[in-house]
């Protein structure tokens, strides 16, 4: 398929514009205009004008030597079909050469959009050489109006960084990466989930001495981890005997950083980022270490721990695990809580963020501890509520994680 110019239609998630554009400026050599059809910003409306500007900016990043020229179409009342048709003709249709081959993908921006400039478009056939396509999030391909002829998945064909994506929606990264400096307790995390002795670590079956969180608690906020070696119950922290299995964990922390054997020596900077580790924090890096080696899936980034704001945000949120195959993105949150509101919380959380970031085709991973009957109720749960299907969220236990299986999960999942 060769036409001279691409019109696209830029909505709230402009993922799927970007994409587009940046396969046909890879495939067809006819390609010189790219027309970028974006709302206005009104009293009703926040516009989708600025996410026009990044997808012009990340594919004149990726393409700095295409000669395609970038135009902006500014619709000012999205909700009324008369005024996209005149502003279609006025500002698009009326810039065009007669005859010259016109292709629109009507994938994204609003329903409203999307009718109304085809039918612009569609009123001008006798006058332009028109093609219309769009990208179905379900296949991953491009499908032609005419012919039904698709592309092959395009997650194979256009390749994104995370960081990209991110960008396009306008957001960025807060934190940098940074070292682990409890890799040896992450290892032996490991060794204990593969031998099946994760339960006893935590207690759970009425073990008795297994990691008791409340030990660390600030003595005077109930609830809330300490932050200062001050703010605990010293007494508590070393009457406290742990059984066999957290023995092991402690002993592979870092000299100095150990928060029962050390406490009375440790540094306040040190017991804080240790008992945050040891609290949870060791989950997410487990499950971030076992995807990095094990998980063989081509044209596939993973990443950890990125922190994620826009410029004009007071805070910002966290993604634990990050797996991007081609520009599909699936985000993974994980969860050492065995309590049911705050595993479907995460879950909201995580599907929520994914689609920000990722649109509707985007995928959810929540990984739990919580046995298989509980983790399907909160799987349940989140498909009612948020009206996700089963193929775009995923919801793991603790009966998962043994011998690495949860690999296994994850990639069939994402495939």
């Amino acid at each position: 398929m060769e036409f001279e110019h691409l019109i696209l239609l830029v909505g709230t998630n402009p993922l799927p514009s970007f994409v587009v554009a940046d396969y046909y400026m890879r495939k067809n050599q006819d390609l010189k205009h790219i027309w970028l059809v974006h709302s206005e910003k009104t009293k009703f409306n926040e516009g989708t004008g600025d996410y026009a500007k990044n997808v012009k900016e990340a594919l004149e990043n990726r393409h700095p030597q295409k000669s395609a020229y970038f135009h902006f179409i500014p619709l000012s009342d999205i909700s009324y079909a008369k005024k996209i048709i005149h502003d279609i003709n006025q500002l698009l249709i009326g810039e065009l050469n007669e005859n010259c081959a016109v292709h629109l993908n009507y994938t994204g921006g609003t329903k409203a959009m999307g009718i109304h400039s085809y039918l612009a478009l569609k009123a001008k056939e006798n006058s332009l050489n028109l093609s219309f396509s769009y990208l179905d999030a379900r296949s991953f391909r491009i499908v032609d109006d005419e012919s039904g002829n698709t592309t092959e998945d395009l997650r194979n064909e256009v390749v994104l960084s995370f960081n990209e994506i991110i960008r396009v929606h306008g957001f960025e990264r807060k934190n940098n990466d940074s070292t682990n400096i409890f890799a040896a307790v992450v290892s032996e995390f490991r060794n204990i989930i593969n031998e099946g002795q994760l339960k006893e670590f935590f207690g759970f079956d009425n073990n008795k001495n297994g990691y008791n969180r409340t030990i660390f608690e600030n003595k005077c906020e109930r609830g809330r981890l300490a932050k200062r070696v001050r703010e605990v119950n010293v007494d508590k922290v070393t009457n406290y005997i742990p059984n066999a299995v957290v023995k092991r964990i402690l002993e592979k922390f870092p000299k100095g950083y150990n928060p029962v054997g050390e406490i009375n020596a440790i540094s306040n900077r040190n017991f804080e980022k240790a008992i945050k580790f040891l609290d949870g924090e060791w989950f997410e890096e487990y499950i971030f270490a076992v995807l990095k080696e094990k998980l063989t899936v081509p044209k596939t980034e993973i990443l950890n721990d990125w922190e994620i704001k826009k410029d004009d945000w007071k805070s910002y949120f966290q993604i634990d695990v990050i797996l991007v195959k081609g520009y599909q993105l699936s985000g993974i949150s994980c969860t050492t809580s065995r309590k049911k509101d705050i595993c479907k919380s995460k879950g909201f959380e995580i599907i929520q963020r994914t689609r920000q970031m990722g649109g509707e085709e985007s995928k959810a991973v929540l990984i739990t501890l919580l046995d298989d009957g509980l983790k399907g109720a909160v799987r349940d749960d989140l498909l009612v509520d948020t009206g996700s299907s089963t193929s775009n969220i995923l919801v793991l236990g603790i009966e998962d994680l043994w011998k690495d299986n949860i690999v296994n999960v994850i990639k069939e999942f994402i495939s």
